[in-house]
């Protein structure tokens, strides 16, 4: 349940949502609508990376087939498009959310909703995000993180 919940974090934390509040925060200058970005995305694979080094894999998460029915919409208008599937006892649930967000292709910093993640890796086809999970997930008194490739 936990994974469920850090991937809902990892699109832009619900609890937080400011639905009436369509203004993206930053300005053209730093490409917001990025053609890359732009476009409808799948989640292909979730990792647990440990917060000591960023890079050691704690756990793989293979979308389940819920949460493959997922798609993630950043649109040239500045808002994020969410229609998210999580299995919840045996139910598979949809949850939808219209954000905000902003890219800045210099620092490869993605912000849905006040929200960040660093981006390591974007083209036409691949979006690989890293977000803080807020929980420590492998016991070593350190948070870590949740990598998510997503795929067009």
């Amino acid at each position: 349940m936990k994974k469920i919940i850090a991937g809902i974090l990892v699109l832009g934390t619900l609890s937080s949502c400011s639905l009436g509040d369509d203004t993206p925060t930053g300005n053209n200058n730093n490409n917001i609508y990025d053609t890359n970005i732009v476009g409808v995305w799948k989640i292909q694979t979730e990792y647990q990376i440990s917060g000591s080094d960023k890079a050691t894999v704690i756990h793989e998460n293979v979308p389940d087939d819920c949460k493959k029915k997922g798609t993630y919409e950043f649109r040239n208008d500045g808002k994020y498009y969410m229609n998210d599937y999580n299995t919840v006892s045996s139910v598979c649930q949809k949850t939808e959310s219209t954000l905000p967000y902003f890219y800045d292709s210099t620092q490869m910093k993605l912000t849905i909703n006040n929200n960040n993640a660093e981006v390591l890796d974007l083209s036409t086809g691949k979006l690989i995000i890293l977000t803080p999970a807020n929980y420590d997930y492998n016991g070593d008194n350190t948070n870590d993180y949740i990598k998510t490739v997503f795929y067009k």
